[in-house]
């Protein structure tokens, strides 16, 4: 029996999660949006393709994701449909055609596929099956770059900024930088060793809608698949950029951001660009991709890897115009400790060599002495609590600093004196940030004061010799310094929330 003809609605990359903080569609809104789209598509007598990370399984838990998107998926079962697994949702693939998930919807899903309207070959799918990088069943380093983004996005407890920006994509923004740098590394390195690093690219691991310069290279593995197989017209998405190429190559888009995009193609084979919004269909013009010539006569965006790395540093960690007093605190306790830490490398400490062991006993001495004094100072301008806190804090360092100075020549009692001071400052870093985790971003107080308590613990459980010794204090007061550093630089103060 022949197919009644029908409009078909073409969507992709929709990325829904399980309803957590990493999920993007719950906290764009968009599942009214999804719900009044299908109820669109149902009473317009639409087939349905989804041609693609439907799903966000490099972030999510499988199961948890399919009980809280039941409902989702029932309606879908609803619907004459279509599903093709993207890049993003690969995991589902191996159950095609298999009755492991007891579910309708799963009835539906199936390989890329051809269909013939209006006398032409069109090819649905969902565009990974192209890209050498991400054409595989095993993570790449996109996958590896979404889970890390995954753990930001826990711990900022939103997939996004305070500016609006997805951390995903500043993140992503930051890793194709540092992938750009390490492939000029590698060929560097193949120039002088004549090995094979070279032949190495990280950054194309990366898919084109994480590295929008991989669009090119994207649109000409199309290219090369639709001469192979030899249909006339490829549908897709994983690019998330909407549009065609000639009238050979059309794009659905996606709804990871602001707009809802989607194509319906008509039987008589035509290709409309709408988009999803307030409950209702808008027509718009088909953008353009690419001009539709050779690929190598497209040019390619000049990249500043170092550039784009610092902006998305800044982004995920905005520096503050006006730094409050106990940020001044943390930057000068951070400066001085990496400063004495970087100075006692250069002190000669060695058999028959008293001078050079005095002196970084004394140096460590006024050093705890300036700390806990400048503790002191600044816990005058604290609250309740924290001004506790700072000031037993203080008191530790201006004691400690007295009795070094006094007693901490022999190098045992030093070692004892030092390491005490190292695992108190740093328990009472840990201890404020978890007191403040709920007031400011305390993340690089939290892992300074760890490494201090550490370097505390090796200090008195693994006595040295006073050659050694001057390591590992060196390594403890630069560890130590650059996470007061960081804590004052990049440490945010959270929005007040009611409780």
């Amino acid at each position: 029996m022949e197919r009644p003809a029908r409009d078909i609605f073409v969507i992709s990359d929709l990325h829904l999660g399980d309803g957590g903080v990493r999920d993007k569609f719950e906290a764009g809104g968009k599942t009214r949006e999804l719900r009044s789209f299908l109820d669109h598509v149902g009473s317009e007598g639409g087939e349905l393709f989804i041609l693609g990370d439907l799903f966000e399984l490099w972030q999510m838990n499988l199961s948890a994701l399919l009980v809280k998107r039941r409902e989702i998926l029932d309606h879908l079962a609803a619907l004459p449909l279509a599903y093709v697994p993207g890049n993003h949702d690969v995991d589902l693939a191996h159950f095609i055609g298999v009755s492991f998930l007891d579910h309708p919807f799963f009835e539906r899903m199936r390989a890329p596929f051809v269909r013939e309207i209006a006398g032409r070959r069109y090819r649905f799918f969902h565009g990974h099956e192209t890209d050498p990088f991400n054409a595989g069943d095993d993570p790449g380093f996109g996958r590896m770059l979404a889970i890390f983004s995954g753990l930001f996005e826990d711990r900022n407890g939103s997939p996004l900024l305070a500016g609006g920006e997805a951390v995903g994509d500043v993140l992503e923004q930051f890793g194709e930088s540092m992938l750009t740098l390490w492939k000029c590394a590698a060929a560097s390195m193949k120039d002088r060793l004549g090995g094979s690093a070279g032949e190495v690219h990280p950054g194309e691991a990366l898919t084109p809608a994480q590295d929008p310069d991989r669009l090119v290279e994207h649109v000409a593995g199309v290219r090369a698949d639709r001469e192979v197989r030899g249909h006339d017209v490829a549908v897709l998405g994983h690019t998330h950029k909407p549009g065609r190429i000639g009238d050979w190559y059309f794009n659905s888009g996606s709804w990871t951001g602001p707009l809802n995009t989607y194509l319906r193609i008509s039987p008589d084979g035509e290709v409309g660009h709408f988009t999803w919004q307030d409950g209702r269909a808008v027509a718009r013009a088909m953008p353009v991709v690419l001009a539709d010539v050779a690929p190598g006569r497209v040019p390619t965006r000049k990249r500043d890897p170092i550039g784009a790395a610092l902006s998305a540093a800044r982004t995920l960690f905005p520096r503050p115009t006006k730094p409050s007093p106990a940020r001044w605190i943390l930057l000068a306790q951070g400066a001085l400790a990496l400063t004495l830490g970087l100075g006692t490398l250069t002190i000669s400490i060695g058999r028959g060599s008293p001078a050079g062991w005095r002196l970084l006993v004394t140096s460590f001495g006024v050093y705890a002495l300036i700390d806990g004094a400048v503790s002191l100072v600044g816990s005058a301008r604290e609250q309740s609590v924290r001004r506790l806190l700072s000031r037993v804090r203080g008191a530790v360092g201006v004691l400690l600093g007295l009795v070094v100075l006094r007693r901490g020549y022999v190098v045992e009692t030093f070692v004892v004196l030092a390491g005490v001071f190292a695992f108190l400052a740093g328990a009472l870093r840990v201890a404020a940030a978890v007191l403040f985790q709920r007031l400011v971003d305390a993340r690089w107080l939290l892992l300074g004061g760890a490494g201090a308590m550490v370097a505390g613990l090796v200090l008195l459980l693994f006595p040295t010799s006073a050659a050694l010794l001057k390591y590992v204090l060196a390594g403890y007061l630069c560890y130590y310094g650059a996470g007061e550093l960081l804590a004052g630089t990049f440490g945010q103060r959270l929005p007040r929330t009611a409780s």
